[in-house]
């Protein structure tokens, strides 16, 4: 990687994980996790977006379990560590589904691959440990419809700031290790 591809994906992924602390203080229940491994698989190689969504999960688990007082038990220690497994699961499967090509349509594909992969490995925590009942019909809707705002949200950034900053755009695009 160039040095400017290089600065560009560093700042990108700065900008990424400040988003990140922001939004685990402010959504930390619903934070949206699949929007950030997937925006992580389109706009960054696999090095910066596994370590991206690693350090998301770890700071929504500071804020929590720091700033919200969420309790620590061994249960809600075990679902945290849920978020994180499902969390990297859907950056494979984001990654996995946009590798090959850049059509909007894969993109969306990604996105729903993405989420659907998140909340199936956060259930299989939640039915081991409790929450279970956290996944109603409404509950996974509101999820879903947080998850496609943040990603609509950072996308519109990551265009702005390509426009305004060109160099950014130097930044890789989904590519393997």
């Amino acid at each position: 990687m160039t040095k400017p591809a290089t600065l560009a994906a560093m700042i990108w992924t700065a900008i990424l994980g400040i988003a990140a602390i922001f939004g685990s203080y402010f959504f930390a229940c619903v934070f949206p996790f699949a929007a950030v491994a997937t925006i992580a698989a389109l706009t960054l190689d696999v090095r910066r977006g596994v370590a991206l969504v690693t350090a998301t999960w770890v700071a929504n688990q500071i804020v929590g379990f720091s700033l919200m007082h969420f309790p620590q038990t061994f249960d809600t220690v075990a679902l945290g560590l849920s978020l994180g497994v499902g969390a990297l699961t859907a950056y494979a499967v984001a990654f996995s589904l946009l590798h090959r090509a850049r059509t909007p349509v894969r993109i969306v594909a990604a996105l729903v691959g993405a989420f659907v992969a998140y909340q199936l490995v956060i259930y299989a925590g939640a039915l081991g440990f409790g929450g279970a009942d956290n996944f109603s019909p409404v509950i996974i809707s509101g999820v879903a419809l947080n998850d496609a705002i943040w990603f609509a949200g950072l996308g519109a950034l990551r265009l702005a700031l390509t426009r305004a900053v060109p160099a950014l755009s130097a930044a890789p695009v989904a590519r393997t290790a």
